[in-house]
């Protein structure tokens, strides 16, 4: 991998953050990249999400309980939330039918809006040098995170974003081979897929059993079979929680 310019340099420097040191962000730095972010490409100019900072130190603390991760308030925590209430009330104030503005497809173009905003927000947050740390953990309950959030109907959460100082500088994941994800015109996997997948599994096995903090020795192929043998049931209940958010998945 080569990087021409430092926007490249830096997206190939990615890794995730989970320590940050106790120096809080300047309010208005937090507002600024925000607004870079809202410049991310949008699902028909629909601009179907929310962000909710969260600065109250209960509800950092709440939050801390539902993401399964100890914020300290020196990091900033964003909540990004798919959001198809102001479209709705727009369609409502106007007379017209709601039906195709909760359907699947507008949840979806929602739940798209807040993911690439929110990588948007990791990446401008990156770029002035801070850490990031991107959290689907708190879809584990997501009943409890609506619930804390007071997310009204046509809303759902979708993900978390902590930005701040860095605190550590952990070993970058090894991505798999190109040979495994890139292909041309149609789906076509490689014809050395076993051996390129014997490959990776030597390198994360490698990456694992080295890096510093808890190391341990599993291969990416053991890793999805632990993942398929034991499911997730705390979030058992998302699709029904989207329809409880007044979607229509039909």
């Amino acid at each position: 991998m080569t990087a021409n310019n430092e926007t490249e340099a830096l997206m190939l420097d990615h890794r995730t953050i989970r320590k940050f040191k106790d120096q809080p962000l300047d309010s208005d730095r937090v507002d600024n990249l925000l607004a870079i972010a809202q410049r991310t490409a949008t699902s028909n100019f629909m601009q179907a999400y929310t962000v909710i900072r969260i600065k109250d130190k209960q509800q950092l603390a709440r939050m801390s309980e539902l993401g399964n991760h100890q914020f300290t308030g020196g990091e900033e925590l964003v909540m990004f939330i798919a959001d198809q209430k102001r479209n709705v009330e727009l369609a409502q104030k106007a007379g017209q039918s709601i039906e195709y503005m909760i359907n699947f497809d507008r949840f979806l173009g929602g739940f798209y809006d807040a993911t690439l905003a929110a990588q948007s927000f990791a990446l401008a947050a990156e770029s002035e040098g801070l850490g990031s740390l991107i959290m689907g953990s708190f879809l584990d309950d997501v009943q409890a995170t609506i619930e804390a959030l007071e997310l009204p109907q046509y809303t759902f959460p979708v993900l978390g974003v902590a930005i701040g100082v860095p605190d550590d500088k952990p070993e970058k994941k090894p991505r798999l081979n190109k040979s495994l994800f890139q292909m041309t015109d149609k789906y076509r996997p490689a014809p050395d897929y076993d051996a390129q997948m014997e490959d990776y599994d030597q390198r994360v096995y490698q990456y694992y059993n080295t890096r510093a903090g808890a190391p341990r020795q599993e291969k990416f192929s053991e890793m999805i079979n632990r993942f398929a043998a034991h499911g997730n049931p705390s979030r058992d209940a998302i699709f029904s929680m989207v329809a409880h958010q007044g979607f229509k998945l039909e």
